[in-house]
């Protein structure tokens, strides 16, 4: 029996019935993993991005002013985003990306208990990816990854590098 969660303290991550930002192409670059893009971009969060994304309908509980590395997980034939990595220098977290509900449910890294987010996040795409795009509930997805998990840490090597250079765009931009 599965345990509806959203009222536990204990919870995993905060979920929002919208899907993220959109992701601003002319800051990414897609490196081909087989069944997923691996889609890199340095991002910035403020409160009057938020509020501009979602008209003022979702309400910022806390000042928003971070920047950082994000790895957009995208399916190569839907071309939708079912996880992100978003590698903040402040807040750093990443989304399960619900597309068939659009919502998304936001989990807080612990940098202190993972270390470095970045390697974290590239850990999760390289040993857990099938499970977490399950949990997106795209379960075919995670089948052909699962199938085709060379291209994917074939990727990781690339992706790590251009994660790095989005972060140092970062500390520049501060």
């Amino acid at each position: 029996m599965a345990l509806d969660r959203q009222k536990s303290p204990y919870r995993r991550g905060i979920r929002f019935d919208v899907l993220p930002i959109p992701m601003v192409r002319e800051r990414c670059v897609a490196v081909d993993a087989g069944a997923v893009q691996l889609v890199v971009e340095f991002r910035e969060l403020t409160n009057d991005i938020i509020d501009d994304t979602y008209g003022g309908a979702v309400e910022a509980r806390v000042a928003f002013d971070d920047s950082g590395a994000s790895l957009h997980v995208c399916g190569t034939r839907d071309g939708l985003e079912h996880l992100r990595f978003d590698c903040f220098e402040d807040e750093p977290h990443y989304h399960y990306i619900h597309q068939a509900d659009g919502a998304n449910t936001v989990v807080r890294i612990d940098e202190l208990a993972v270390g470095d987010p970045i390697e974290f996040s590239l850990g999760c795409v390289e040993r857990h990816l099938p499970s977490m795009l399950r949990h997106c509930g795209v379960a075919n997805l995670a089948d052909e990854v699962e199938r085709d998990a060379d291209r994917v840490r074939t990727a990781i090597g690339a992706v790590r590098d251009l994660m790095r250079n989005a972060n140092d765009q970062s500390v520049r931009a501060r």
